[in-house]
This record gives structure tokens, C-alpha cells and sequence, in this order.
């Protein structure tokens, strides 16, 4: 009999969560940051291309994905609305 072999083993790397994203206003790649202050409980999200800032405010358990989805969210919602109301008045 021959001596056995050590077995292989593989682990797959964990995925870690992205921490800047991409601009929904300009399209920049991987232009927004978003700054966490848990003393004061409040973030801000800022475009280094087109310069677009908000700050929201934070909840204790919320990181920088969190924060982008709402806000995203909220920018889908706002132009829904526009496209909504010019629909309106090119019908009047």
C-alpha cells in the first residue's frame, strides 16, 4: 500500500458587503460613499462626480447598504412621481 494523500481542502471566501456604489443620477461607477456617524446618528451619502449629498438619519443597526437601498428607493419614488404629473398635464 502507498502512503495517502493529504485531501484538499477548499473554502470559499466569504462575500463582504460593498461599501461604496454606483451613482444613480450620473451613472459613475463606484462614485458614491456614504459616511456613518453613529455619535449623532446620522448618515450622508455623497457623489464625488456629480456632487450629490443627503443625509438621513440612522437607526442603530443599519450600515452603508441599508442606507443606499432607502435612498435609492426614495429617488425611484420622487421621479415616479414627475413622471406621474407631467403625464397629467401633457393629457390637460
Amino acid at each position: 500500500m502507498g502512503r495517502k494523500r493529504k485531501r484538499i481542502v477548499r473554502t470559499k471566501p466569504i462575500p463582504t458587503v460593498p461599501k461604496i456604489f454606483d451613482c444613480p443620477i450620473c451613472g459613475g461607477s463606484n462614485s458614491i460613499n456614504i459616511e456613518l456617524d453613529r455619535k449623532i446618528r446620522t448618515a450622508i451619502i455623497l457623489c464625488g462626480k456629480c456632487k450629490v449629498q443627503a443625509t438621513r438619519p440612522l437607526r442603530t443597526i443599519e450600515e452603508e447598504v441599508d442606507i443606499f437601498g432607502d435612498w435609492l428607493d426614495e429617488l425611484m419614488s420622487q421621479t415616479e412621481d414627475l413622471q406621474k404629473e407631467s403625464f397629467i398635464n401633457d393629457k390637460i
